[in-house]
């Protein structure tokens, strides 16, 4: 199998994964909750890919990661919609994800501009921009990346959405995963047709938790947070315990 990407998310994603930004414990301690440090440590990781869906833990994840000699790669993962100045239900039922990494400096700079005004002028629900605003803040110290789930692919192809992205001024990097989720074939398919010829694919796994016997506090803490009951969760990928570490590194060492 080729280079598989982890990458992480933490519990400043609100409801999205269980893994904190803290720095390593000293001694393991079986009550308290897994971080991201923890694992990194652990395994050997010296390159670190972060995506949260704001920019809360940015601070606490560059500090640790800094103390340990982690390159930190950030990655800020957006609604987007058709019109942000539209705030209504139409605008919201024809959204979807993509997430934007700051190259170095001046690209953090970019990327805090962005996320303000997603966080001020775009907000409805939650932080919203659309590829009009973007444009206008865009720079060449910035990636564009597609998601696996959430993007305007998914979405198109499994809901009554209809996204329309433009990619006009960049050429995003589309992200292809396999968390033995129904859909998940199915779905790498459509991105590489999609990409063919055209965009960059790279095979990622996204990381919300630890080891497999996690998924159980994991969907719990979901269905605290979306208001739902563990028997009927109601979110996608819920049928599969493979969104952690311990799936990726069965994956990348056989």
């Amino acid at each position: 199998m080729g280079e598989i990407i982890p990458i992480f998310k933490s519990h400043y994603s609100l409801g999205r994964s269980i893994l904190t930004l803290n720095a390593p414990k000293e001694v393991e301690e079986n009550e308290s909750s897994d971080s991201v440090f923890d694992i990194c440590e652990d395994a050997g990781i010296k390159e670190m890919y972060l995506v949260d869906d704001n920019m809360a833990g940015f601070l606490e994840a560059y500090t640790n990661a800094e103390s340990l000699k982690i390159k930190l790669i950030f990655g800020l993962r957006l609604t987007f919609c058709p019109d942000s100045s539209n705030k209504s239900e139409e605008g919201r039922r024809n959204s979807y994800k993509n997430i934007i990494f700051p190259k170095n400096a001046k690209g953090y700079k970019q990327l805090i501009k962005i996320y303000t005004s997603a966080a001020q002028e775009g907000f409805y629900y939650e932080p919203r921009t659309d590829f009009k605003n973007l444009k206008s803040l865009w720079s060449n110290d910035l990636l564009l990346a597609i998601p696996f789930y959430d993007s305007f692919l998914y979405n198109n192809k499994y809901t009554d959405s209809q996204c329309v992205p433009d990619f006009s001024f960049t050429e995003p990097v589309f992200f292809i995963e396999d968390n033995d989720v129904l859909l998940d074939k199915d779905m790498g398919e459509r991105v590489l047709e999609f990409c063919s010829g055209k965009y960059e694919t790279v095979q990622t796994k996204s990381i919300y938790y630890k080891n497999r016997k996690d998924f159980a506090a994991y969907l719990t803490f979901r269905c605290i947070n979306g208001r739902t009951t563990v028997d009927k969760p109601n979110f996608d990928g819920m049928c599969s315990s493979e969104f952690c570490y311990e799936s990726y590194s069965e994956a990348i060492n056989g």
